[in-house]
């Protein structure tokens, strides 16, 4: 028991580079304590109590570095999360929209035609005819309709991480009131992030998913 405890003692420090390796510390911190349990005993004749010290005190720092780190690593990439909502919705309501535009994931964002129906090869970089598709969007409708009115808020609501069903997203609710004949607009962003290559190196990236909007009548 005192030299699996040094061994999963020695282990753990996969837990402090990813949380799924957490069950490390458990184990030496477990297996530590039985054999601790064991060598205290008046009558033992076993060797292996610094064999069992060391691996109690690995799994426990190691334990503690790796929940820190993970907890920190979840606050971050929240906070991240709500200020790429909250920059997308401002975007919007100072009339950037291009700017919003951008922000979108690849795959959503439009790819007109050019004058010529088929034709993409202006589409592409005809800024005016993005910028007008784009305002026809419902979502992007619904908060200029908000006219001079301001972000209220912007918290996470939901985080989904990474399976089979679905893909790592940050479901942010971003509210706006007053909004024109709405009392408020809330806003469900999905926000997603990714890992793509820039001209110095790779990077991290974040981007809006996809948008709901839930509009509150006059009370």
């Amino acid at each position: 028991m005192a030299v699996a405890a040094a061994v999963f003692g020695v282990l753990s420090l996969a837990s402090a580079i990813h949380p799924s390796f957490f069950i490390l510390p458990v184990l030496g911190v477990a297996f530590a304590v039985v054999a601790l349990r064991d060598l205290a005993t008046p009558d033992s004749i076993k060797i292996g109590r610094l064999a069992a010290v060391v691996g109690l005190a690995l799994s426990l720092f190691f334990g503690v570095v790796g929940l820190t780190r993970s907890l920190a690593t979840t606050w971050i990439a929240n906070r991240r999360a709500e200020k790429v909502a909250a920059g997308w919705v401002d975007a919007i309501l100072e009339g950037k929209i291009l700017d919003a535009h951008a922000m979108l994931i690849l795959l959503q964002r439009e790819n007109l035609p050019g004058e010529a129906e088929g034709d993409v090869s202006t589409g592409l970089f005809d800024s005016q005819a993005i910028e007008a598709a784009y305002r026809r969007r419902p979502e992007v409708a619904a908060i200029l309709t908000c006219g001079g009115a301001k972000r209220q808020a912007a918290a996470l609501l939901e985080y989904v991480p990474d399976s089979k069903e679905r893909e790592e997203v940050w479901v942010v609710r971003v509210t706006i009131a007053p909004c024109g004949s709405r009392e408020s607009l809330a806003l469900d962003i999905e926000v997603e992030s990714g890992i793509v290559r820039t001209p110095d190196g790779w990077t991290e990236q974040w981007y809006v998913k996809n948008i709901t909007a839930h509009g509150k009548p006059p009370s």
